[in-house]
């Protein structure tokens, strides 16, 4: 687990505690955060590079702006689910902070059936999604 790092008044995401997720196939995750509700005008999430709509079918996201609550769910986790899941936030100002959490998927333990709710992942970065994965293409 990643540690726990003293939450500065500049931060949009309050916390994190840990940098990746393992799971099953066919697990059900929810990946989430929490910011600062009174200094975010938006939050986003993308799926290994593409935005995740509020009202996807097997993939969404919610926001809840009176406790700063950011869930991605993941419905009936598949093999190609694997990769970087990002939550982005956009403060009144227009300050751009990005959490970035990785979901392993694991096919090794058929015995495994099903893990807790995954809460409050990731790893905080400064700028977008698409600035970061843009640095990350090799």
């Amino acid at each position: 687990m990643a540690m726990q790092k003293v939450n500065s008044p500049d931060r949009l995401f309050l916390s994190r505690l840990s940098e990746s997720y393992k799971c099953r196939p066919g697990d059900n995750v929810l990946l989430e955060c929490y910011v600062r509700n009174q200094r975010i005008k938006s939050v986003a999430w993308y799926a290994k590079g593409e935005h995740v709509d509020i009202r996807g079918v097997r993939l969404w996201h919610r926001y809840e702006p009176t406790t700063g609550q950011c869930t991605l769910c993941i419905r009936s986790v598949l093999g190609c689910d694997e990769g970087f899941y990002y939550c982005e936030a956009t403060s009144l100002d227009n300050v751009v902070e990005t959490l970035e959490v990785k979901l392993t998927i694991d096919n090794h333990d058929k015995i495994w059936k099903k893990i807790p709710i995954l809460n409050m992942a990731g790893r905080v970065m400064p700028g977008g999604a698409k600035q970061l994965m843009a640095s990350c293409q090799t």
